[in-house]
Protein backbone atom coordinates (compact mmCIF):
# COMPACT_ATOMS: atom_id res chain seq x y z
CA UNK A 1 0.00 0.00 0.00
CA UNK A 2 2.85 2.38 0.84
CA UNK A 3 4.42 1.73 -2.59
CA UNK A 4 1.14 2.68 -4.32
CA UNK A 5 1.01 5.97 -2.39
CA UNK A 6 4.60 6.80 -3.28
CA UNK A 7 3.92 6.08 -6.97
CA UNK A 8 0.71 8.15 -6.89
CA UNK A 9 2.48 11.03 -5.15
CA UNK A 10 5.33 10.85 -7.68
CA UNK A 11 2.85 10.90 -10.57
CA UNK A 12 1.02 13.92 -9.13
CA UNK A 13 4.31 15.74 -8.58
CA UNK A 14 5.49 14.98 -12.13
CA UNK A 15 2.19 16.20 -13.60
CA UNK A 16 2.34 19.39 -11.50
CA UNK A 17 5.84 20.17 -12.68
CA UNK A 18 4.86 19.44 -16.28
CA UNK A 19 1.82 21.70 -16.12
CA UNK A 20 3.87 24.45 -14.50
CA UNK A 21 6.22 24.55 -17.45
CA UNK A 22 3.29 24.94 -19.85
CA UNK A 23 1.97 28.10 -18.21
CA UNK A 24 2.69 31.44 -19.84
CA UNK A 25 3.69 34.35 -17.65
CA UNK A 26 3.25 37.95 -18.67
CA UNK A 27 6.41 39.97 -18.87
CA UNK A 28 6.91 43.50 -17.68
CA UNK A 29 7.53 44.95 -21.15
CA UNK A 30 8.01 48.51 -22.36
CA UNK A 31 5.89 49.08 -25.47
CA UNK A 32 6.64 52.56 -26.75
CA UNK A 33 3.84 55.00 -27.47
CA UNK A 34 3.83 58.48 -28.95
CA UNK A 35 0.75 60.48 -29.84
CA UNK A 36 -0.90 63.88 -29.62
CA UNK A 37 -3.21 64.60 -26.71
CA UNK A 38 -6.13 66.34 -28.34
CA UNK A 39 -7.84 69.51 -27.20
CA UNK A 40 -11.02 69.55 -25.11
CA UNK A 41 -10.38 66.08 -23.66
CA UNK A 42 -10.85 64.17 -26.93
CA UNK A 43 -9.32 60.70 -26.67
CA UNK A 44 -6.02 59.56 -28.19
CA UNK A 45 -4.95 55.92 -28.23
CA UNK A 46 -2.46 53.28 -29.34
CA UNK A 47 -3.08 50.14 -31.34
CA UNK A 48 -4.47 47.13 -29.49
CA UNK A 49 -2.58 44.42 -27.59
CA UNK A 50 -4.00 41.13 -26.33
CA UNK A 51 -4.37 40.94 -22.55
CA UNK A 52 -4.60 37.24 -21.74
CA UNK A 53 -4.94 37.40 -17.96
CA UNK A 54 -8.07 36.23 -16.15
CA UNK A 55 -7.56 38.34 -13.03
CA UNK A 56 -8.19 42.05 -12.68
CA UNK A 57 -5.33 42.35 -10.15
CA UNK A 58 -2.75 41.47 -12.85
CA UNK A 59 -1.74 45.03 -13.56
CA UNK A 60 -1.12 46.95 -16.75
CA UNK A 61 1.51 49.68 -16.81
CA UNK A 62 1.98 53.20 -18.18
CA UNK A 63 4.86 55.66 -17.90
CA UNK A 64 5.00 59.08 -19.56
CA UNK A 65 8.58 60.25 -19.85
CA UNK A 66 7.89 63.30 -22.05
CA UNK A 67 5.11 65.81 -22.59
CA UNK A 68 5.38 68.98 -24.64
CA UNK A 69 2.93 70.46 -22.15
CA UNK A 70 5.88 70.40 -19.70
CA UNK A 71 7.64 68.45 -16.97
CA UNK A 72 5.39 67.39 -14.06
CA UNK A 73 2.17 68.09 -16.02
CA UNK A 74 -0.61 65.50 -15.84
CA UNK A 75 -2.32 63.38 -18.48
CA UNK A 76 -5.09 60.86 -17.75
CA UNK A 77 -4.64 57.26 -19.01
CA UNK A 78 -6.77 54.10 -19.01
CA UNK A 79 -7.36 50.90 -21.00
CA UNK A 80 -10.25 50.46 -23.36
CA UNK A 81 -11.41 48.06 -26.03
CA UNK A 82 -11.35 49.21 -29.65
CA UNK A 83 -15.11 49.86 -29.48
CA UNK A 84 -14.47 52.55 -26.85
CA UNK A 85 -15.53 50.55 -23.79
CA UNK A 86 -13.39 51.50 -20.78
CA UNK A 87 -11.92 48.43 -19.08
CA UNK A 88 -9.77 49.91 -16.32
CA UNK A 89 -9.74 52.73 -13.84
CA UNK A 90 -8.24 56.00 -15.10
CA UNK A 91 -5.02 57.27 -13.57
CA UNK A 92 -3.38 60.69 -13.78
CA UNK A 93 0.27 60.32 -14.81
CA UNK A 94 2.89 63.01 -14.24
CA UNK A 95 5.27 63.75 -17.13
CA UNK A 96 8.96 63.09 -16.67
CA UNK A 97 11.73 65.50 -17.63
CA UNK A 98 11.98 64.20 -21.20
CA UNK A 99 14.68 61.55 -20.98
CA UNK A 100 13.61 57.96 -21.63
CA UNK A 101 14.54 57.02 -18.06
CA UNK A 102 12.44 59.78 -16.49
CA UNK A 103 8.91 59.51 -15.17
CA UNK A 104 7.40 56.83 -12.95
CA UNK A 105 5.83 53.49 -13.74
CA UNK A 106 2.16 53.29 -12.78
CA UNK A 107 0.76 49.76 -12.32
CA UNK A 108 -3.03 49.72 -12.59
CA UNK A 109 -5.60 46.95 -12.25
CA UNK A 110 -7.91 46.08 -15.11
CA UNK A 111 -11.65 45.56 -14.90
CA UNK A 112 -13.18 42.18 -15.72
CA UNK A 113 -13.83 43.45 -19.26
CA UNK A 114 -10.05 43.67 -19.77
CA UNK A 115 -9.56 39.95 -19.15
CA UNK A 116 -8.72 37.87 -22.24
CA UNK A 117 -9.37 40.87 -24.50
CA UNK A 118 -7.69 43.15 -27.02
CA UNK A 119 -7.10 46.47 -25.28
CA UNK A 120 -5.45 49.77 -26.11
CA UNK A 121 -3.89 52.54 -24.09
CA UNK A 122 -6.13 55.60 -24.16
CA UNK A 123 -5.37 59.10 -22.92
CA UNK A 124 -6.84 62.58 -22.60
CA UNK A 125 -5.84 65.90 -21.12
CA UNK A 126 -6.47 65.93 -17.37
CA UNK A 127 -8.26 69.28 -17.76
CA UNK A 128 -10.51 70.85 -20.35
CA UNK A 129 -8.24 72.91 -22.61
CA UNK A 130 -8.25 74.26 -26.17
CA UNK A 131 -4.57 73.26 -26.53
CA UNK A 132 -3.14 69.97 -27.76
CA UNK A 133 0.30 68.55 -26.93
CA UNK A 134 2.48 65.51 -27.65
CA UNK A 135 3.41 62.74 -25.21
CA UNK A 136 5.85 59.83 -25.27
CA UNK A 137 6.26 56.91 -22.95
CA UNK A 138 5.94 53.20 -22.40
CA UNK A 139 3.03 50.92 -21.59
CA UNK A 140 2.29 47.23 -21.17
CA UNK A 141 -1.16 45.65 -21.32
CA UNK A 142 -0.27 42.94 -18.77
CA UNK A 143 2.77 42.99 -16.51
CA UNK A 144 2.45 39.88 -14.35
CA UNK A 145 2.63 42.13 -11.28
CA UNK A 146 -0.26 41.49 -8.94
CA UNK A 147 -1.68 44.33 -6.86
CA UNK A 148 -0.82 43.86 -3.18
CA UNK A 149 -4.46 44.27 -2.12
CA UNK A 150 -7.79 43.72 -3.82
CA UNK A 151 -8.77 47.21 -2.67
CA UNK A 152 -5.88 49.00 -4.40
CA UNK A 153 -6.44 50.55 -7.82
CA UNK A 154 -2.79 51.23 -8.67
CA UNK A 155 0.70 51.80 -7.34
CA UNK A 156 3.79 53.61 -8.69
CA UNK A 157 7.50 52.78 -8.78
CA UNK A 158 10.64 54.39 -10.06
CA UNK A 159 11.77 53.63 -13.61
CA UNK A 160 12.06 49.89 -14.38
CA UNK A 161 11.41 48.67 -10.83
Amino acid sequence: MKKVRVIALGTILACSIGLGTLSVEAGNDNLGYSFTIKKEQANSYTGTEYRQTTTERNTWKVRMYKSTEGTNTLTTYWLEKSNGTNVSPAVKVKAGSGGENSGRNHYIKGNSGANAANVRLTAENNNYSSNSYSVKGYWDEETGRILPSQYNTYYTTEYNK
